[in-house]
């Protein structure tokens, strides 16, 4: 049967741990499409710092030459707030004989309480959390899904975001090169 993965996020921007997860939930559930979703409005963020245009262009640098993963605008065509069960079911009708996967981080396991539907997902889609540094989620929760527990870069969008801004070269080390050539050239994360 063949495995697929959602991706989903707001890549503002895209960073090594993005695809450090990508690879390992390929490797390690033996996946044979991961799709980075990009979400235009997500439920849970009020704001998005660059453009739609820019993330996508940022997001197809960094997945260029990388096997088995492709960029969906499913939701970004939407031009609205798009739920994950949405997103699911899309995928699920699109590759009706795929088992579907959706790839998140255990900080949103603990924030389950918010997600539209969570029930609904947790019985129809199987997910596959990351472990994120400093954020503990309990045994029980743990042994129910797919964990990925090796040792991920500890990045966050946030961060580089505040490296650009204050003009540290650091943030370099946390992108792809061409997308931090893009963000300079583009001055995106100035403000």
């Amino acid at each position: 049967m063949r495995k697929i993965a959602i991706f989903g996020g707001s890549f503002d921007p895209i960073h090594k741990a993005h695809i450090q997860v990508a690879q390992l939930a390929l490797q390690l559930y033996k996946l044979n499409t991961i799709f980075f979703v990009i979400a235009i409005k997500p439920p849970n963020k009020s704001i998005q710092y660059a453009n739609i245009i820019d993330r996508i262009n940022m997001l197809q640098i960094a997945t260029y030459n990388l096997k088995h993963m492709k960029i969906s605008l499913y939701e970004v065509n939407k031009h609205r707030t798009v739920y994950s069960y949405q997103t699911l079911d899309y995928f699920q009708r699109k590759y009706s004989k795929a088992k579907i996967y959706m790839i998140i981080g255990s900080d949103c396991v603990l924030n389950f309480h918010s997600w539209r539907n969570i029930c609904y997902i947790k019985k129809h889609y199987n997910l596959i959390v990351i472990n994120r540094p400093g954020v503990n989620i309990s045994k029980n929760e743990i042994n129910y899904y797919n964990c990925i527990n090796d040792k991920v870069y500890d990045i966050s969008s946030t961060m580089i975001r505040q490296l650009i801004k204050d003009k540290n070269n650091k943030a370099s080390l946390y992108l792809n090169p061409q997308v931090y050539k893009y963000i300079l050239k583009n001055s995106l994360y100035t403000k």
